[in-house]
């Protein structure tokens, strides 16, 4: 563990970092503005999940919690900041946006998001960029950018109608002030594991361990398998199935990969 993850938390900004065995935490560190993402936080999420996922060997974690200090993961965009009615600005923050979305979605290792309080815009569009979303009861998510002057751009939309539908992503884009609770959510499939309030970390955390004891390039094929699928259709995704399956027999072996069209 580098210094970095272990100074005092003022120290370190708006995000805490903590590790534990191979399960990394990284904790959304501005609990007086419920977590808003500024520009400042952005840029720090994307530099850490640079920084992880280019780790090695036994420095390499075997699973990420993504989680929010205070009792809530994050309210989205901080709209409070200077930069947001400045177009030059705002594009800046954007672009460290897309970076934070781009790494999420390459990490080679499994992502669990812990959920407590709310999960709204930016924050919601987090939490569904991990694999797993282990949630309190009583956490409320939503899209409140048409409120605000902006449209979701985080693929929220698109996550929502692969894990839960057209219905549930329409309700919560167009209806204004729609929230809907962790419980509703895990019945419609976009949320894994609901726990008392107060409990989601705990779960996450303890999930993430069960998940990194696993074979590290097995889980990193397997990741990749459940990100690159879902959008394809059956063909396409039995083959890319049929690509990581060789990939990962042919690691066991210790033998070459056999052509990309062969059948399994």
């Amino acid at each position: 563990m580098n210094l970095s993850e272990t100074a005092p938390a003022a120290e370190r900004g708006p995000l805490l970092v903590e590790r534990s065995g191979r399960v990394v935490t990284l904790t959304l560190h501005r609990p007086h503005r419920r977590n808003a993402m500024s520009t400042a936080m952005l840029e720090q999420l994307a530099k850490r999940l640079s920084d992880l996922t280019g780790r090695q060997g036994t420095a390499a974690p075997g699973a990420l919690v993504l989680t929010g200090a205070g009792g809530t993961f994050s309210s989205g965009a901080d709209t409070g900041e200077p930069d947001w009615h400045d177009l030059s600005r705002r594009a800046v923050r954007r672009a460290h946006f897309r970076t934070v979305f781009a790494a999420l979605h390459e990490a080679p290792f499994p992502l669990v998001a812990a959920v407590e309080g709310y999960a709204l815009g930016g924050g919601l569009e987090l939490a569904l960029a991990c694999d797993l979303v282990v949630a309190g009861e009583g956490a409320l998510f939503g899209l409140p950018e048409l409120g605000v002057g902006a449209v979701p751009g985080g693929g929220a939309v698109h996550s929502l109608l692969r894990r839960a539908g057209r219905g549930v992503a329409a309700r919560m884009l167009l209806i204004p002030g729609e929230r809907l609770r962790a419980d509703e959510l895990a019945r419609l499939g976009a949320v894994e594991r609901t726990v008392p309030d107060g409990d989601a970390l705990a779960e996450a955390q303890a999930l993430a361990a069960s998940v990194a004891a696993g074979d590290p390039a097995l889980l990193a094929a397997g990741v990749r398998l459940l990100r690159d699928s879902g959008h394809l259709d059956r063909t396409a995704a039995l083959g890319v199935e049929n690509g990581y399956w060789w990939q990962a027999a042919s690691a066991a072996n210790r033998e070459p990969s056999p052509p990309s069209d062969r059948r399994s």
